[in-house]
């Protein structure tokens, strides 16, 4: 993982920030170590880079996670990954600099206190429920003081938080008058986005770029590019023309997206690097791996009705499945219903499962209705393991583009059994994918997403501040 700059600086002269709303370990899927795989390849390329949280959980809690993320090799070191909440407590300062003097509005909300070390309230969160839209929200969060805990200001909900703390990060370090570095922001959470470019005190300081990152799929079924997209969505687009850049993770996408709205956007494709695997492969014959969360839209179920005919064409045929969530029940019945419960191993979750999976795998299939740009597909690539995906929106068809694969029509589960069938029976042509495989991975490794984001960030500092 990560890449050396090579023939000049590869990232602008600026102070990087990579913004989520949290890194747990073993949650949020690929999104999370996509987020720290592109932080560290970024500071591999020279760059000042610091990762930013905003979960409102507990220092110790946050302490733990940095603590497994650097024992996981996905952090450099522990102080690379700053939470706000930590900051709050640990230096309030910024905070009642920021705040709004005085008595606060009144809110409809109850309130979260988050308190220091020793049980001294330093602001209070509104708490709101029931709300696909609770970050927008205006109501205050008091600030108190450090003496008799009463309340010496607020901010204009949880956009004024966010903005209060990224200009007090941005200002360390330089001088009264002194001409700041570039501070750049890639914003990899759709909600905190709308807050960063959102109206409101305190505003975002005029000298930092927001560069938002996009890590799913814009629209709903049918998943066309004129297909309805949810309300999130709408709300974003309607707003995405303040950010710096908008950073797509594929063409495929970039260009619906363009088709549908025109270039008012600043768009970018940053599409994520595949991965270095260290683990040799020593596939297994007739092993097909599923690695992904158990939920609806990664049709697995696709996949376990195609396995019967796969098994009456390749015998060895047995099923893998990394992963958990709320179908696992169900699907282990489908899988007796269908008699090739014998045929399927249920890995369950597994914390790290790239080196065991990719080690015995002799092919990967995914099905999912959508996705973004999948890391799992990249992961295999990178391990000579063959994939075979449905050409769903977005990423496999961009990703497969140089080889390593077979894309199946969209929900044809006879086309994703012939594919198996195929890559399974024909050694010389497992062989054959496998090859293309590593060399497509060698194509999209750290280096030219890391010159992708450069021409993004460059482009962006440029350019006029955009709100």
């Amino acid at each position: 993982m990560g890449v050396a700059p090579t023939g000049g600086r590869v990232l602008p002269a600026a102070r990087h920030f990579v913004l989520a709303s949290r890194l747990v370990p073993d949650l949020d899927g690929g999104f999370t170590i996509s987020v720290l795989r592109r932080a560290a390849d970024m500071a591999a390329a020279g760059a000042d880079v610091t990762l930013l949280t905003v979960d409102p959980g507990e220092t110790a809690d946050h302490d733990a996670h940095r603590a497994e993320w650097v024992r996981r090799g996905l952090l450099g070191g522990e102080e690379s990954l700053r939470n706000l909440f930590d900051d709050a407590r640990s230096d309030p300062s910024w905070l009642r600099r920021a705040a709004i003097p005085g008595s606060a509005p009144s809110s409809p909300w109850p309130t979260r206190a988050i308190s220091d070390d020793s049980g001294a309230t330093v602001l209070d969160l509104p708490v709101v429920s029931g709300d696909a839209a609770w970050h927008l929200t205006d109501a205050p969060v008091r600030v108190y003081d450090g003496d008799d805990g009463a309340v010496i200001g607020w901010l204009p909900g949880f956009g004024g938080l966010y903005r209060a703390w990224l200009n007090a990060v941005a200002a360390e370090g330089a001088a009264p008058g002194e001409e700041r570095v570039p501070v750049v922001v890639l914003c990899e959470a759709r909600q905190i986005g709308e807050t960063l470019v959102a109206e409101g005190a305190p505003a975002l300081d005029a000298g930092i770029r927001v560069l938002h990152t996009t890590h799913a799929c814009h629209v709903v079924s049918p998943f066309q590019w004129d297909s309805p997209m949810d309300a999130a969505w709408q709300r974003w687009f309607e707003i995405a023309d303040r950010f710096d850049g908008v950073l797509w993770l594929t063409p495929s996408q970039r260009d619906d997206v363009e088709r549908r709205f025109g270039g008012r956007l600043r768009s970018f494709v940053v599409p994520h690097p595949a991965p270095v695997v260290s683990a040799p492969s020593d596939p297994v014959a007739g092993r097909i791996v599923i690695l992904n969360s158990l939920i609806p839209r990664k049709r697995v179920d696709h996949v376990l009705r195609a396995l019967p005919v796969v098994r009456a064409a390749v015998p060895a045929a047995h099923l893998c499945v990394y992963g958990d969530g709320a179908s696992g029940a169900e699907l282990r019945a489908l899988a007796a219903e269908l008699g090739v419960a014998d045929a399927v191993e249920w890995i369950g979750h597994v914390a790290d499962p790239a080196t065991q999976a990719w080690a015995s795998a002799d092919v990967l299939v995914l099905a999912s209705t959508n996705e973004g740009q999948p890391l799992v597909i990249l992961e295999a690539l990178t391990a000579g393991v063959p994939v075979v995906a449905y050409d769903m929106p977005y990423g496999p068809r961009d990703t497969l583009a140089h080889g390593g694969g077979v894309l199946v029509s969209d929900g044809d589960i006879d086309a994703l059994a012939a594919a198996l069938i195929d890559v399974l029976s024909d050694r010389n042509r497992r062989a054959k994918l496998s090859a293309s495989a590593r060399a497509a991975a060698a194509a999209m490794d750290a280096a030219a997403s890391m010159r992708a984001l450069g021409t993004a960030v460059r482009a962006a500092l440029a350019d006029p501040v955009s709100r």
